[in-house]
């Protein structure tokens, strides 16, 4: 684990004492090369952090991301060469291809239905105790009573489809926006749980779900502007709540007894880390003005949803029927995988690959994943579990090496009064 660590401690540090001192050789862990007559570029970037994380995650789950990922690059680059372009607007998250955003909005829709149809028993057994009390079904195991649970779903939905409604967007329209970014949390979730993955990203949000599903001007103008404001908690989501809530129950079954007093303390985390980062926000931005602040979180995904927007104000578009034939090719694509998945264990590609793997943050980590991959078969095939477990405490060093080093440099930039000096982006 300290080799791990120092590995990447030690090295991530050039990049730290190059900020400071330009002759100091800098290790880089990232290039790139156009192809398709320099139409299409391929990042080739090494994230150690991630490195460890992917070490961990299911074998075909990593195969099926980087595929999926290459695929969909190829698949950009064809087009591109051959002069084919869908130039929808679908704003700047999610997949870079509108193509493959739809696809795989109809492959989480579909991995969202089949886990509620197949937990229907259960889902039906927690109404019933929740509407009727039975007493025959025990939820004194869980960190929340059926009753809290479902009615504080329903009060917390109500609460979020007024104040949408009151802000402008038709009541139609939320009802299908909230949906749609439910679809997706939920979808990520099960992906997050599943998979072991750090972060996850859809390859759309559920704002431009809607514009693109029903049309702009199904929103009017008023609704398009508070779509905008959706942004902030719906759209650029690599980690969230309910993720981290649901991996936080994986370790309450195997390390509490009591489970009630988690909630209050998520519920705690939740708005401890609320109040402090708008104040800081705040406390930043008066006291130094938010454009000195970072370039992305002061300028750039400030302006993104607004831009979005007025875009949209100037030339609003219909509703994409082509879009909604992706959809249904994603979902029947989807079905095919899982089908597959379930009958035959010599299949190799997992449908979490084709949900997520064609998204952005993938261009950037797609031979990351790769390298984690191939390490991991390598281990397992040829010295099997015993050389993979043991290497499990240097790829957890890779992760503590790298955000120990952030930490340190934030630390040390604060003290020499410098800033600017990034050492680690994904």
């Amino acid at each position: 684990m300290w080799l791990g660590f120092g590995l990447v401690f030690g090295l991530s540090s050039l990049k730290g004492l190059h900020f400071y001192n330009p002759a100091v050789p800098m290790f880089e862990t990232v290039q790139s090369i156009l192809i398709f007559k320099r139409k299409q570029n391929l990042v080739f970037r090494l994230s150690f952090p991630m490195l460890g994380f992917f070490y961990m995650v299911n074998l075909d789950v990593a195969f099926s991301m980087w595929f999926f990922s290459l695929f969909s690059l190829l698949v950009r680059g064809f087009l591109t060469v051959f002069n084919i372009h869908v130039t929808e607007n679908l704003g700047i998250y999610g997949s870079p291809s509108p193509i493959f955003a739809h696809l795989g909005m109809g492959a989480i829709g579909v991995l969202v239905a089949l886990s509620i149809w197949t937990g229907r028993t259960h889902l039906g057994e927690v109404c019933q105790k929740a509407i009727y009390g039975s007493p025959e079904i025990d939820d004194g195991n869980e960190i929340l009573s059926y009753r809290a649970a479902i009615f504080g779903i329903l009060i917390g939905l109500i609460i979020m489809g007024g104040w949408l409604t009151l802000s402008g967007i038709p009541v139609a329209m939320t009802i299908i926006f909230l949906t749609a970014t439910f679809v997706i949390f939920i979808g990520l979730t099960r992906i997050v749980a599943e998979a072991g993955m750090a972060e996850a990203v859809a390859s759309t949000i559920g704002s431009s779900f809607t514009i693109s599903s029903f049309g702009a001007r199904s929103l009017g103008v008023e609704g398009l502007t508070a779509m905008a404001q959706t942004y902030v908690w719906s759209a650029d989501i690599r980690t969230f709540v309910m993720a981290s809530a649901a991996n936080g129950l994986k370790i309450m079954d195997k390390t509490c007894r009591h489970s009630r007093p988690l909630f209050w303390a998520m519920m705690l985390a939740v708005i401890t880390t609320m109040i402090s980062s708008i104040w800081m926000l705040l406390n930043l931005s008066y006291r130094h003005g938010g454009i000195n602040g970072n370039s992305w979180f002061f300028s750039g995904g400030a302006k993104a949803p607004y831009n979005y927007i007025i875009s949209l104000l100037i030339n609003p578009p219909d509703t994409n029927w082509l879009g909604w034939i992706f959809k249904s090719v994603g979902s029947l694509v989807m079905l095919f995988l899982m089908f597959m998945r379930s009958r035959f264990l010599w299949f190799p590609f997992h449908p979490i690959g084709f949900a997520i793997g064609p998204i952005w943050i993938m261009d950037q980590i797609w031979v990351t994943v790769f390298f984690a991959w191939m390490i991991k078969l390598i281990f397992l095939k040829y010295s099997g579990m015993k050389l993979y477990r043991n290497a499990r405490p240097f790829f957890l060093g890779l992760i503590l090496g790298q955000f120990t080093c952030n930490g340190f440099w934030i630390v040390l930039d604060l003290l020499t009064n410098h800033r600017g000096n990034q050492i680690f982006w994904i």
